[in-house]
């Protein structure tokens, strides 16, 4: 069995190490869950409503697609947390005045006014840290990642493109 040396200077073999990591996730899965639970307590709209709502402040006269990709996430998902955003009158749809095919997202004033009284990060607290790491950390990070998700016996492919937080 091979011995690895952690920053605490212990010894472990894979099985402890690979405990140890497992820890690791789930203090990430657990911070991530009580913060989209403190926006909903907050505000009363869940961690992706958020996050969408900062972007589209943000990002003036944004489309859809726009928005998806902002956040990583599908159209049809961004689309429809613009759909509740717009019947809970915190954004409204407005027609391009350059190209009038095109239909641009706006934060209203009771959105605006959500936004303010959200605790932060309005990303959630997961995709901002990611977003704050140093790009050889997120580089390494992602490799690894990569690497953890091949290995997986089960994997859902597509949830790579929505939200973390269930809205």
């Amino acid at each position: 069995m091979k011995n690895t040396q952690i920053a605490t200077g212990t010894n472990l073999d894979n099985k402890q190490l690979a405990l140890e990591t497992l820890k690791l996730f789930r203090i990430i899965f657990k911070s991530n869950n009580r913060h989209f639970h403190e926006v909903e307590k907050a505000i009363g709209l869940g961690g992706a409503s958020l996050w969408a709502i900062s972007e589209i402040a943000e990002n003036v006269e944004i489309t859809i697609s726009e928005l998806a990709k902002s956040m990583s996430i599908h159209q049809t998902t961004a689309s429809n947390l613009v759909d509740k955003l717009e019947k809970g009158g915190y954004v409204q749809r407005l027609r391009s005045n350059v190209d009038r095919r095109l239909v641009n997202i706006k934060l209203t004033d009771l959105g605006l006014s959500m936004l303010k009284n959200a605790p932060p990060p309005y990303r959630g607290v997961l995709p901002d840290a990611l977003m704050k790491m140093e790009f050889e950390q997120l580089s390494l990070l992602k490799n690894n990642l990569s690497a953890l998700v091949s290995s997986l016996e089960i994997k859902e492919l597509n949830a790579a493109f929505e939200t973390l937080a269930s809205d």
